[in-house]
Protein backbone atom coordinates (compact mmCIF):
# COMPACT_ATOMS: atom_id res chain seq x y z
CA UNK A 1 0.00 0.00 0.00
CA UNK A 2 1.14 3.58 -0.68
CA UNK A 3 2.54 5.49 2.16
CA UNK A 4 0.99 8.43 0.67
CA UNK A 5 -1.31 10.07 3.56
CA UNK A 6 -1.79 13.73 2.28
CA UNK A 7 -3.85 15.40 -1.02
CA UNK A 8 -1.74 18.00 -2.32
CA UNK A 9 0.30 18.90 -5.80
CA UNK A 10 3.55 18.23 -3.72
CA UNK A 11 4.03 14.44 -4.12
CA UNK A 12 6.80 13.55 -1.73
CA UNK A 13 5.37 16.47 0.23
CA UNK A 14 2.02 14.75 0.89
CA UNK A 15 3.92 11.17 1.03
CA UNK A 16 6.26 12.77 3.67
CA UNK A 17 3.13 13.30 5.83
CA UNK A 18 1.74 9.15 6.93
CA UNK A 19 6.28 8.95 6.81
CA UNK A 20 6.59 11.38 9.94
CA UNK A 21 3.37 10.21 11.35
CA UNK A 22 4.47 6.67 11.85
CA UNK A 23 7.89 7.82 12.55
CA UNK A 24 6.12 9.61 15.92
CA UNK A 25 4.17 6.86 16.39
CA UNK A 26 6.50 4.22 16.13
CA UNK A 27 4.65 2.44 13.97
CA UNK A 28 5.53 -0.80 -2.66
CA UNK A 29 5.20 1.74 -5.41
CA UNK A 30 2.03 2.45 -7.17
CA UNK A 31 3.15 2.43 -11.25
CA UNK A 32 1.17 5.52 -12.71
CA UNK A 33 0.41 7.44 -16.18
CA UNK A 34 -0.45 10.55 -17.63
CA UNK A 35 -2.36 11.32 -20.93
CA UNK A 36 -3.17 14.76 -22.37
CA UNK A 37 -5.39 16.06 -25.22
CA UNK A 38 -6.42 18.93 -26.81
CA UNK A 39 -10.21 20.59 -26.19
CA UNK A 40 -11.96 23.21 -27.75
CA UNK A 41 -10.91 26.76 -28.34
CA UNK A 42 -13.46 29.76 -26.87
CA UNK A 43 -11.77 32.28 -28.67
CA UNK A 44 -9.29 32.45 -31.34
CA UNK A 45 -9.58 35.68 -32.59
CA UNK A 46 -7.52 37.25 -29.81
CA UNK A 47 -4.71 38.80 -30.27
CA UNK A 48 -2.37 37.53 -27.67
CA UNK A 49 -0.64 33.89 -29.02
CA UNK A 50 1.16 31.88 -26.61
CA UNK A 51 3.56 28.77 -26.59
CA UNK A 52 3.01 27.22 -23.34
CA UNK A 53 5.41 24.19 -23.90
CA UNK A 54 8.78 23.85 -21.93
CA UNK A 55 11.08 25.38 -24.67
CA UNK A 56 13.96 25.80 -22.68
CA UNK A 57 17.58 26.38 -23.08
CA UNK A 58 20.35 24.32 -21.71
CA UNK A 59 21.76 25.97 -18.77
CA UNK A 60 18.63 27.44 -17.43
CA UNK A 61 18.12 27.56 -13.49
CA UNK A 62 15.66 28.59 -11.61
CA UNK A 63 14.91 28.46 -7.83
CA UNK A 64 11.51 27.35 -6.25
CA UNK A 65 10.51 28.53 -3.10
CA UNK A 66 6.89 25.95 -1.42
CA UNK A 67 4.61 25.96 1.35
CA UNK A 68 2.11 23.53 1.57
CA UNK A 69 -0.53 22.98 4.54
CA UNK A 70 -2.72 19.76 5.51
CA UNK A 71 -5.58 19.48 7.26
CA UNK A 72 -6.66 15.64 8.17
CA UNK A 73 -10.05 14.86 9.58
CA UNK A 74 -10.77 11.42 10.41
CA UNK A 75 -14.55 10.53 12.07
CA UNK A 76 -15.24 7.17 13.03
CA UNK A 77 -18.27 5.54 14.01
CA UNK A 78 -19.30 2.35 15.90
CA UNK A 79 -23.47 2.61 16.66
CA UNK A 80 -24.05 5.37 18.96
CA UNK A 81 -20.34 5.89 19.77
CA UNK A 82 -18.03 7.76 18.05
CA UNK A 83 -14.71 9.55 17.56
CA UNK A 84 -12.90 12.22 15.59
CA UNK A 85 -9.33 12.59 15.26
CA UNK A 86 -7.13 15.72 13.46
CA UNK A 87 -4.22 16.27 12.64
CA UNK A 88 -2.33 19.43 11.03
CA UNK A 89 0.97 19.73 8.92
CA UNK A 90 3.30 22.60 7.35
CA UNK A 91 6.15 21.98 4.83
CA UNK A 92 7.94 24.66 3.11
CA UNK A 93 11.27 25.09 1.68
CA UNK A 94 13.18 25.38 -1.77
CA UNK A 95 14.35 23.71 -4.31
CA UNK A 96 16.21 24.16 -7.71
CA UNK A 97 15.21 23.26 -11.08
CA UNK A 98 18.28 23.41 -13.62
CA UNK A 99 17.55 22.48 -17.56
CA UNK A 100 20.67 20.10 -18.29
CA UNK A 101 19.76 19.17 -21.65
CA UNK A 102 17.69 19.86 -24.56
CA UNK A 103 17.03 17.68 -27.63
CA UNK A 104 15.54 18.77 -31.25
CA UNK A 105 12.44 17.48 -30.66
CA UNK A 106 11.82 19.31 -27.56
CA UNK A 107 12.10 16.99 -24.96
CA UNK A 108 14.70 17.50 -21.93
CA UNK A 109 16.77 15.94 -19.28
CA UNK A 110 16.16 18.42 -16.18
CA UNK A 111 17.78 18.46 -12.64
CA UNK A 112 15.76 18.78 -9.45
CA UNK A 113 17.42 19.48 -6.35
CA UNK A 114 15.89 20.20 -2.55
CA UNK A 115 17.66 22.60 -0.73
CA UNK A 116 16.14 22.60 2.43
CA UNK A 117 12.66 21.74 4.17
CA UNK A 118 10.98 22.19 7.61
CA UNK A 119 8.31 19.75 8.36
CA UNK A 120 6.00 20.84 10.90
CA UNK A 121 2.96 18.56 12.06
CA UNK A 122 0.77 18.16 14.82
CA UNK A 123 -1.17 14.50 15.36
CA UNK A 124 -4.25 14.48 17.43
CA UNK A 125 -2.71 12.57 19.55
CA UNK A 126 0.64 13.36 20.47
CA UNK A 127 3.17 16.68 20.56
CA UNK A 128 4.00 19.14 18.08
CA UNK A 129 7.10 18.45 16.88
CA UNK A 130 9.08 20.17 14.10
CA UNK A 131 12.36 18.96 12.22
CA UNK A 132 14.21 21.80 10.05
CA UNK A 133 16.89 20.62 7.72
CA UNK A 134 19.09 23.79 8.46
CA UNK A 135 19.45 23.03 11.81
CA UNK A 136 20.60 20.09 14.06
CA UNK A 137 18.55 17.81 14.98
CA UNK A 138 17.48 17.05 18.63
CA UNK A 139 16.03 13.93 20.58
CA UNK A 140 12.29 14.31 19.53
CA UNK A 141 12.67 15.52 16.03
CA UNK A 142 15.66 12.89 15.59
CA UNK A 143 13.83 10.10 12.93
CA UNK A 144 12.23 13.25 11.10
CA UNK A 145 15.16 15.18 10.47
CA UNK A 146 17.25 12.44 9.62
CA UNK A 147 14.56 11.49 6.65
CA UNK A 148 14.10 15.02 5.47
CA UNK A 149 17.67 15.41 5.84
CA UNK A 150 18.24 13.03 3.27
CA UNK A 151 16.41 14.02 0.37
CA UNK A 152 18.71 17.54 0.03
CA UNK A 153 21.01 17.63 -1.72
CA UNK A 154 20.61 14.70 -3.90
CA UNK A 155 20.04 15.57 -7.66
CA UNK A 156 17.30 13.47 -9.14
CA UNK A 157 17.63 13.59 -13.00
CA UNK A 158 13.99 14.56 -14.74
CA UNK A 159 13.34 13.48 -18.25
CA UNK A 160 10.47 16.14 -19.59
CA UNK A 161 8.51 15.75 -22.52
CA UNK A 162 8.06 18.08 -25.33
CA UNK A 163 4.57 18.78 -23.96
CA UNK A 164 5.42 19.07 -20.38
CA UNK A 165 4.53 16.40 -19.02
CA UNK A 166 7.14 14.30 -16.63
CA UNK A 167 8.35 11.16 -18.14
CA UNK A 168 10.74 9.53 -15.53
CA UNK A 169 12.63 10.36 -12.24
CA UNK A 170 15.48 8.99 -10.99
CA UNK A 171 18.24 9.04 -8.24
CA UNK A 172 15.82 7.85 -5.22
CA UNK A 173 18.64 4.77 -4.43
CA UNK A 174 21.31 8.35 -3.34
CA UNK A 175 18.38 9.69 -0.99
CA UNK A 176 17.67 5.66 0.25
CA UNK A 177 21.06 4.78 0.62
CA UNK A 178 21.47 8.36 3.18
CA UNK A 179 18.61 7.24 5.38
CA UNK A 180 18.42 4.22 7.93
CA UNK A 181 14.52 4.35 7.38
CA UNK A 182 14.47 3.98 3.29
CA UNK A 183 10.77 2.59 3.45
CA UNK A 184 9.53 6.03 4.36
CA UNK A 185 11.28 7.62 1.45
CA UNK A 186 8.86 8.51 -0.96
CA UNK A 187 8.12 6.45 -4.39
CA UNK A 188 9.27 7.38 -7.66
CA UNK A 189 5.72 8.30 -8.40
CA UNK A 190 5.58 10.78 -5.28
CA UNK A 191 8.49 12.73 -7.02
CA UNK A 192 6.93 12.71 -10.68
CA UNK A 193 4.04 14.43 -9.16
CA UNK A 194 6.28 16.65 -7.29
CA UNK A 195 8.15 17.88 -10.65
CA UNK A 196 4.60 17.79 -12.58
CA UNK A 197 3.97 20.64 -10.57
CA UNK A 198 7.28 22.94 -11.08
CA UNK A 199 8.40 24.38 -13.74
CA UNK A 200 5.68 22.87 -16.59
CA UNK A 201 2.79 22.46 -17.86
CA UNK A 202 1.39 19.18 -18.01
CA UNK A 203 0.41 18.02 -21.86
CA UNK A 204 0.36 21.50 -22.87
CA UNK A 205 -1.27 21.93 -26.24
CA UNK A 206 0.60 21.91 -29.66
CA UNK A 207 0.71 25.27 -31.14
CA UNK A 208 -1.66 25.73 -34.11
CA UNK A 209 -0.96 27.80 -37.93
CA UNK A 210 -0.38 30.81 -36.07
CA UNK A 211 2.67 29.36 -33.94
CA UNK A 212 0.79 28.98 -30.30
CA UNK A 213 -1.75 28.75 -28.23
CA UNK A 214 -4.98 31.37 -27.94
CA UNK A 215 -6.46 32.72 -24.89
CA UNK A 216 -9.53 30.70 -24.40
CA UNK A 217 -8.18 27.49 -25.28
CA UNK A 218 -8.42 24.67 -23.18
CA UNK A 219 -6.73 21.13 -23.09
CA UNK A 220 -7.01 18.00 -20.69
CA UNK A 221 -4.57 16.04 -18.71
CA UNK A 222 -4.61 12.58 -16.90
CA UNK A 223 -2.51 11.76 -13.92
CA UNK A 224 -3.09 8.67 -11.67
CA UNK A 225 -0.85 9.43 -8.37
CA UNK A 226 -0.15 6.88 -5.40
CA UNK A 227 -2.29 7.12 -2.77
CA UNK A 228 -2.68 5.93 1.05
CA UNK A 229 -5.71 3.50 0.10
CA UNK A 230 -4.86 2.42 -3.27
CA UNK A 231 -4.43 5.34 -6.61
CA UNK A 232 -5.85 8.40 -6.98
CA UNK A 233 -7.07 9.55 -10.68
CA UNK A 234 -6.78 12.94 -11.63
CA UNK A 235 -8.92 14.30 -14.47
CA UNK A 236 -7.70 17.66 -15.44
CA UNK A 237 -9.45 20.74 -17.81
CA UNK A 238 -6.96 23.41 -18.36
CA UNK A 239 -8.06 26.85 -19.80
CA UNK A 240 -5.63 29.57 -20.90
CA UNK A 241 -7.57 32.22 -18.99
CA UNK A 242 -5.21 35.47 -20.43
CA UNK A 243 -1.95 37.10 -20.80
CA UNK A 244 -0.86 39.62 -17.84
CA UNK A 245 1.95 42.29 -17.71
CA UNK A 246 3.55 41.97 -14.70
CA UNK A 247 6.70 44.20 -13.93
CA UNK A 248 7.25 44.14 -17.77
CA UNK A 249 7.04 40.48 -17.89
CA UNK A 250 4.82 38.90 -20.12
CA UNK A 251 2.78 35.89 -17.91
CA UNK A 252 -0.04 33.58 -19.14
CA UNK A 253 -2.50 32.72 -16.91
CA UNK A 254 -3.88 29.01 -16.63
CA UNK A 255 -6.75 28.09 -14.80
CA UNK A 256 -7.18 24.08 -13.98
CA UNK A 257 -10.15 22.45 -12.44
CA UNK A 258 -9.90 18.43 -11.54
CA UNK A 259 -12.49 15.62 -10.49
CA UNK A 260 -10.80 13.05 -8.72
CA UNK A 261 -11.38 9.02 -9.04
CA UNK A 262 -10.01 6.95 -5.94
CA UNK A 263 -9.03 3.27 -7.08
CA UNK A 264 -8.95 1.37 -3.91
CA UNK A 265 -5.90 -1.61 -3.19
CA UNK A 266 -7.47 -4.35 -1.06
CA UNK A 267 -4.37 -6.35 -1.84
CA UNK A 268 -2.70 -6.26 1.38
CA UNK A 269 -5.57 -7.46 3.32
CA UNK A 270 -5.25 -10.90 5.00
CA UNK A 271 -7.97 -13.41 3.93
CA UNK A 272 -9.60 -13.93 6.46
CA UNK A 273 -9.90 -9.83 6.93
CA UNK A 274 -13.90 -8.38 6.60
CA UNK A 275 -15.57 -7.23 3.94
CA UNK A 276 -14.35 -3.14 3.69
CA UNK A 277 -16.08 -0.85 1.16
CA UNK A 278 -14.31 2.15 0.32
CA UNK A 279 -15.90 5.16 -1.69
CA UNK A 280 -14.96 8.42 -2.50
CA UNK A 281 -17.44 10.74 -1.74
CA UNK A 282 -15.73 13.96 -2.67
CA UNK A 283 -12.92 14.97 -4.80
CA UNK A 284 -11.79 17.84 -6.20
CA UNK A 285 -8.80 20.49 -7.00
CA UNK A 286 -8.10 23.20 -8.76
CA UNK A 287 -4.96 25.58 -9.68
CA UNK A 288 -4.08 28.79 -11.02
CA UNK A 289 -0.56 29.29 -12.58
CA UNK A 290 1.30 32.19 -13.72
CA UNK A 291 3.77 30.56 -16.55
CA UNK A 292 6.32 33.06 -18.00
CA UNK A 293 6.39 33.52 -21.52
CA UNK A 294 10.30 34.79 -22.17
CA UNK A 295 11.55 31.76 -20.20
CA UNK A 296 8.32 29.52 -20.71
CA UNK A 297 8.70 28.31 -17.26
CA UNK A 298 6.06 28.63 -14.19
CA UNK A 299 6.62 31.69 -11.94
CA UNK A 300 4.21 30.69 -9.50
CA UNK A 301 1.60 27.97 -8.41
CA UNK A 302 -1.58 28.33 -5.80
CA UNK A 303 -3.53 24.95 -5.69
CA UNK A 304 -6.34 23.95 -3.47
CA UNK A 305 -7.81 20.08 -3.25
CA UNK A 306 -10.18 18.43 -1.38
CA UNK A 307 -11.44 14.59 -0.73
CA UNK A 308 -13.86 12.73 1.54
CA UNK A 309 -13.57 8.90 1.63
CA UNK A 310 -15.77 6.93 3.67
CA UNK A 311 -14.70 2.97 4.48
CA UNK A 312 -17.44 0.96 5.94
CA UNK A 313 -16.77 -2.31 7.66
CA UNK A 314 -20.04 -4.41 8.59
CA UNK A 315 -19.25 -6.62 11.85
CA UNK A 316 -20.12 -9.93 12.45
CA UNK A 317 -22.61 -8.70 15.18
CA UNK A 318 -24.72 -6.96 12.48
CA UNK A 319 -23.22 -3.56 13.08
CA UNK A 320 -20.86 -1.38 11.04
CA UNK A 321 -18.07 0.27 11.47
CA UNK A 322 -17.89 3.87 9.45
CA UNK A 323 -14.88 5.77 9.04
CA UNK A 324 -14.68 8.84 7.37
CA UNK A 325 -11.83 10.94 6.50
CA UNK A 326 -11.59 14.60 4.64
CA UNK A 327 -8.50 15.59 3.84
CA UNK A 328 -8.10 19.20 2.84
CA UNK A 329 -4.78 20.57 0.96
CA UNK A 330 -3.73 24.26 0.06
CA UNK A 331 -0.18 24.48 -1.37
CA UNK A 332 1.91 27.50 -3.12
CA UNK A 333 5.17 27.22 -5.77
CA UNK A 334 6.62 31.00 -6.16
CA UNK A 335 9.79 31.45 -8.96
CA UNK A 336 12.28 33.21 -6.14
CA UNK A 337 15.72 33.27 -8.44
CA UNK A 338 16.37 32.42 -11.90
CA UNK A 339 19.71 32.65 -14.21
Amino acid sequence: MSKTLFTGVAGWVRALGLAVLLIVSGGGDTKGQGAGGEDSAASTSLETIVDLRPRWTAGQTARYSFWNRFDKSAEQELGDRSMTLDTTAEAQGELIWTVDRVSPDGTSECTMTLIWMVFDTTPSQGERMVADTRKSATAENGPMHELLSAMTGVELKVEVAADGHIVSVDGLPKIRAKTSQPGFVPSELDFKETASDLASLAFAPSPRGDGGTPPGQTWKAAFTWDHELGAMNHRWKYTLEGVENLGGLPVAVVKGEAKLKLEPDLSDRPPDAPPVNIRLREGWAETQVLFDLTRHEAVGRHSTATERIELTVPLPDGRRLVRTMTDVSTSQILRIGEQ
